[in-house]
């Protein structure tokens, strides 16, 4: 298209030499139109991008927690959250599209006066006998001129949605450009057996979430001993979370260091980490299309036997048994077709698989009703006895029984 309009202008110069005298500032004028329109829309369209997020990430919890949406009768509200933020998302769009019809009404403007200021040199030019031309060539050279009109908006049109569209690829590049994390594996790696005790000593760590943000946890200093156990407590915002992110290294920390059973867990790849802790989020999360198996035991490192007596030890084995395949059944969306307790359970279970001398309760029975809270607390002093468990929770009750 690009082409066709650049020849339709060099046939149409070509013809009729005095339409450089209407083509030249009409072209200026282009080039800081079109310059306009480039840098307008392109903001635009970054804009409408950032506001095209929250929609799918509503979408996404709206329906992951329909159930409670409607139980506690919160559709209504819902509704009119979701109205905000496509309303918003809806007047970028607007705005973004509403450039577009900009650029074209100048474009047909700019293209009528050019046709128009060629049509009528070439007519006073050849009235007065300036300039001879035959007329199949000035008809030619005319009926080019018409189809350039069209051809010219889109090619316009196409070359600044190119511009627009590379807004998508700096966004993507923004994550292209994280700063990796740490190697999963390293040669300088501890012994299989690490930790043999559980000890965790904090020394000053100091941690933010990113450079620009201010310290979420400050000078902090503690020490548990292997086998104890040691609540967190403290109010939203506190930074309790935080320390568990920094024990698992999903934050490395700025100042400071954490040592496990002596060992400078920075020193360690993340592999190692990672797998020598176990954690119990406040929602369970159960890997959709797999099965029950496939989530307790990902890697299959386990016996059927081993995987049957963890779940004995979270009350679980019969819940599993009356499934149609056992421990074969597939687990359905979000884990739909257990419970949240029963949920919180199974990941209890695929914790006491792995037998590590530390354990993580990150408001772990938060969300689970009575009975399933005693269940859990039951087999995780039954499972876990002599292993450091360090429990966050907002409430002291939660820790009542703990050492520290």
């Amino acid at each position: 298209c690009s082409f066709i309009c650049l020849g339709a202008l060099i046939t149409t110069i070509i013809v009729l030499p005095f339409t450089l005298l209407a083509f030249l500032p009409l072209l200026c004028y282009f080039i800081w139109v079109r310059n306009i329109f480039v840098t307008t829309a392109r903001e635009l369209k970054r804009h409408e991008g950032l506001a095209r997020s929250p929609i799918f990430a509503m979408l996404g919890e709206a329906l992951g927690g329909i159930a409670t949406i409607r139980t506690n009768g919160a559709v209504r509200y819902f509704k009119e959250k979701f109205e905000k933020v496509h309303n918003a998302h809806s007047r970028a769009f607007f705005a973004f599209m509403s450039s577009s019809r900009w650029l074209g009404f100048r474009m047909d403007s700019l293209m009528f006066i050019f046709i128009s200021s060629a049509s009528f040199l070439a007519v006073l030019f050849s009235s007065q006998n300036w300039f001879e031309v035959d007329a199949a060539i000035l008809g030619l050279a005319l009926t080019m001129l018409l189809q350039l009109s069209g051809l010219f908006q889109w090619a316009v049109r196409q070359s600044a949605e190119v511009v627009n569209l590379m807004v998508s690829v700096e966004r993507v590049n923004e994550f292209g450009c994280l700063e990796p994390e740490a190697a999963l594996e390293l040669d300088s790696d501890v012994a299989t057996a690490w930790p043999q005790h559980g000890s965790v000593e904090v020394k000053s760590l100091a941690v933010r979430y990113r450079s620009s943000l201010p310290l979420s946890l400050r000078g902090v200093s503690f020490r548990i001993e292997g086998g104890q156990r040691v609540g967190i407590v403290g109010r939203t915002g506190s930074g309790k979370s935080t320390l568990v992110q920094s024990l698992l290294r999903l934050l490395e920390a700025e100042k400071g260091s954490i040592l496990v059973d002596g060992v400078d867990i920075s020193s360690l790849g993340l592999h190692k980490l990672r797998t020598s802790i176990s954690v119990i989020q406040q929602v369970p999360v159960l890997f959709s299309g797999c099965t029950v198996r496939e989530n307790l035991d990902p890697f299959h490192s386990y016996t059927d036997q081993t995987i049957y007596d963890a779940l004995s030890d979270v009350h679980m084995i019969n819940t599993i048994n009356e499934l149609s395949d056992g421990l074969n059944s597939v687990v359905a969306e979000g884990g739909s077709n257990f419970s949240v307790g029963q949920r919180q359970l199974l990941c209890l279970a695929r914790a006491i698989l792995r037998k590590n001398k530390i354990l993580v309760l990150d408001e772990a029975t938060a969300n689970v009703d009575m009975r399933t809270d005693k269940l859990l607390q039951e087999a995780i002093s039954k499972s876990f006895a002599g292993a450091t468990i360090i429990a966050v929770a907002h409430r002291l009750d939660t820790v009542i029984d703990y050492n520290k």
